[in-house]
């Protein structure tokens, strides 16, 4: 393989004034992109062949010399595919197959080996690519090399091992990371190392809880001092004993003991990614934090305090348009950190190499299907090899995914029982009672103080949560009521969220009925809780809401059953896997009343049965054979029938839809777009597409002054608006209080199980 130098010699001689882009030479783009490649190992601390690494970057787009290309750049014609001609170029001064794979495959995604080999043991072309583009390139893929390279790749399936899909995948994200950044305008990629830690200041609930708190702090700290190499860890640990802080702390001793790059620390909900960031952001300091999710880089920003230099806007639509993970602490989600693992796209593979000589904290794993937990496991202890990486497991009710050490004390409990879990059974029978929504209300009333005590009421579904908030109306509780559902734009869900918040501040008594949403890491507080009949950790995660705060004076309870429909069917059905909930009966018949001391060792029980009856979903098998552009989702997002309904919440929301509409954007400005795009999505709610014809029924009787009507499709038919007019406490479709109110229809009573 030619140097380096060599090399750039020879395409700076061969590739003249041809472009990349519109207004940058191609053979600036290459160096540019091999720089920061090589910048991103450094950053890193990537053990990795740095003649191969700069082969790929150097190579990786020579076939945009082809005219038809360079008069695309000039907006003449659609162009033509320059990956797979530029990765004969790889492969003719490498030899190695691999490497052309990644260069072919830098604007798509990874695929199957299988389909791999049939592509490249048919593709004859390769003499004519090269000889076509640039006559003069002196490295020659002869009849002979291609045909060593056809018995290699029948070979292949044979070889293939966990450690190919591991070189290729850092490989491939330092590509499409340095070759994302130049074509933004990125220059420099600064190497910022982990900022020190400071102790934030916690609010105080009392002497022997927080001492207990300080105690419990200091010992799983000092056993994370004992641990000498990568692997996966545990911190096992009661909701509310201040894992957040603890598992900071612990990340930030083993970051600069081990002079680990990075600390990632992700969560399974939007919601509580937003909470811990702003504990990580005191801790280490805001510009070291970045917050990653979905809604995250659409946020309003602070004109004052934003940097409006060339470098930092190009910084900014990188990590609008890729979600780059750039600062030392960043705060994201399970489902993006999963994609970085297995999604095979391109650009969601973009942050595989900043796994590399960080801490990796996952925080509540348990919201993984149990169907998941081997292969993962598999996966991350392969990975905390390989890559120098610790990864730190945290939860009240820890999965058993894998674990080499546990860093909490056993049998840990609070200094006195904060609540106590009581499964409602039918009389004369060992089976847990199922109820519906009038005899919800009936066993709220004589079970609990709901009178006297604020609560949570958790269902398993999004209409049975507004029949529920409608149910303890008719109580006359007289305090704020409230609720969370997916049918609740994200918009309003902080607003609930922050009321809630002051509500507890203030002592005043208040009620929320949800839905999952409220499971894991929320930091609420309720005196009392219900929860329809789900898996047992999910049970415990809602526990885990009651006197959270721990008044030493009152012992919370938890009550369990089975919420049907009105035609009796149970409202976990297609929801949850029928394996867990069969399984939860099992342990929970057994143990119809329990304390919070208890419940770990009903999780264990719960666990095991679990894993005896479920079928592990092979994910590290499929890597190890080569099955890479398969992709098991963490979550199915994409139902097919649901459809996007826009809310007109505030007057923000038409001008961003009227401009996203009527703008044609162009690759220049859709940092831009896409920012639009975040901060309109938190208007946003998905409905049944079957509820689409009822809900235009029912707004064609609302009057308004608009030609258009108050229930509209947009952006070509892919959503629907929703105009203020529509949205009122009573009678509208939409409520500030309630979310998405689904017309009364025939169609809908028919199909409520799934609402």
């Amino acid at each position: 393989m030619l140097r380096l130098t060599e090399m750039n010699t020879l395409l700076g001689s061969l590739l003249g004034e041809k472009r990349s882009h519109p207004k940058k030479l191609l053979f600036t783009h290459l160096q540019n992109v091999t720089k920061l490649a090589v910048k991103l190992v450094a950053n890193q601390g990537i053990d990795i062949d740095e003649h191969l690494l700069s082969a790929i970057m150097l190579t990786h787009d020579i076939g945009k010399v082809h005219p038809k290309f360079q008069k695309h750049l000039d907006g003449v014609g659609s162009g033509v595919n320059h990956a797979k001609p530029s990765a004969w170029f790889t492969f003719s001064i490498t030899e190695d197959i691999w490497a052309a794979e990644i260069i072919c495959r830098h604007h798509t995604g990874l695929r199957n080996l299988a389909d791999l080999i049939a592509d490249w043991v048919n593709d004859y072309s390769f003499e004519k690519c090269i000889k076509s583009l640039l006559p003069d390139w002196p490295f020659v893929v002869s009849s002979e090399k291609f045909e060593k390279l056809q018995d290699k790749l029948f070979d292949l399936q044979y070889e293939i091992t966990i450690d190919q899909w591991h070189k290729v995948k850092i490989l491939y994200s330092l590509l499409i990371s340095a070759d994302r950044m130049d074509a933004i305008g990125i220059n420099s990629i600064p190497g910022k190392g982990i900022p020190p830690f400071s102790q934030p200041k916690l609010p105080v609930r009392s002497e022997i809880i927080d001492n207990w708190r300080k105690e419990i702090k200091s010992i799983c700290i000092n056993k994370a001092k004992e641990v000498n190499k990568p692997g996966v860890y545990t911190l096992t640990l009661p909701t509310g004993a201040g894992k957040t802080l603890t598992g900071l702390s612990i990340a930030y001793e083993w970051a600069k003991r081990f002079g680990s790059k990075s600390i990632i620390y992700s969560l399974p909900f939007i919601s509580i990614v937003e909470q811990t960031a702003s504990v990580a952001k005191e801790v280490f300091n805001v510009e070291n934090v970045q917050e990653d999710h979905s809604l995250a880089y659409g946020k309003d920003i602070n004109e004052d305090n934003t940097d409006y230099t060339k470098e930092a806007i190009a910084w900014s639509k990188m990590s609008a348009l890729f979600r780059y993970w750039r600062e030392p602490v960043v705060l994201t989600t399970l489902v993006h950190l999963w994609d970085v693992l297995f999604n095979p796209k391109a650009n969601r593979a973009m942050n595989y190499h900043r796994l590399s000589n960080s801490i990796i904290i996952l925080d509540e794993p348990q919201t993984i299907s149990p169907r998941l937990w081997k292969g993962f496991g598999k996966v991350l202890s392969y990975i905390s090899q390989k890559c120098n990486t610790y990864f730190l497991l945290m939860t009240a009710t820890q999965p058993q995914i894998v674990c080499e050490q546990e860093l909490a004390p056993s049998n840990i409990f609070f200094p006195y029982n904060r609540h106590q879990y009581e499964i409602i059974m039918e009389m004369n029978k060992a089976e847990i009672k199922k109820i519906n929504i009038n005899e919800l209300v009936h066993i709220l009333k004589y079970r609990l103080p709901i009178h006297e005590r604020s609560g949570l009421v958790v269902v398993n579904r999004k209409k049975a949560a507004i029949e529920a908030h409608k149910a303890l109306e008719r109580l006359n509780l007289e305090a704020p009521i409230l609720l969370l559902s997916g049918w609740v734009t994200p918009y309003r869900r902080r607003i609930i969220l922050r009321y809630l918040k002051w509500l507890e501040k203030k002592g005043i008594r208040h009620y929320l009925v949800a839905t999952q949403v409220v499971e894991a890491g929320v930091d609420l507080d309720f005196d009392w809780v219900f929860r329809d009949l789900g898996p047992i950790d999910s049970i415990i995660q809602v526990g885990g809401r009651c006197n959270r705060h721990c008044n030493e004076n009152y012992e919370g309870k938890v009550l369990i059953a089975e919420l049907t429909d009105n035609r009796g069917q149970p409202t976990w059905r297609n929801i949850y896997d029928e394996i867990m909930i069969d399984k939860t009966k099992e342990v929970l018949k057994k143990n119809s009343n329990f304390s919070e001391r208890e419940a770990g060792k009903i999780i264990s029980e719960y666990y095991k049965k679990v894993l005896e009856g479920l079928a592990s979903i092979p994910i590290f098998e499929r890597l190890y054979q080569g099955q890479w552009g398969e992709y098991t989702k963490l979550i199915d997002d994409e139902d097919t029938n649901n459809v996007t309904v826009f809310i007109e919440e505030d007057s923000k929301l038409l001008p961003m839809m009227e401009r996203l509409e009527e703008t044609v954007w162009s690759l220049e400005d859709r940092d831009e777009q896409k920012k639009l795009i975040q901060k309109v999505v938190q208007y946003a709610i998905e409905i049944p597409k079957d509820m689409i014809s009822v809900c235009r029924s029912f707004c064609a009787q609302i009057y308004t002054d608009e030609e258009e009507p108050v229930f509209r499709p947009i952006f070509e038919g892919r959503a629907w608006l929703l105009r203020k007019e529509a949205i009122k406490k009573q009678g509208g479709l939409y409520s500030p209080l309630l979310g998405f109110l689904p017309p009364e229809s025939k169609s809908i009573e028919e199909s409520s199980l799934f609402l």
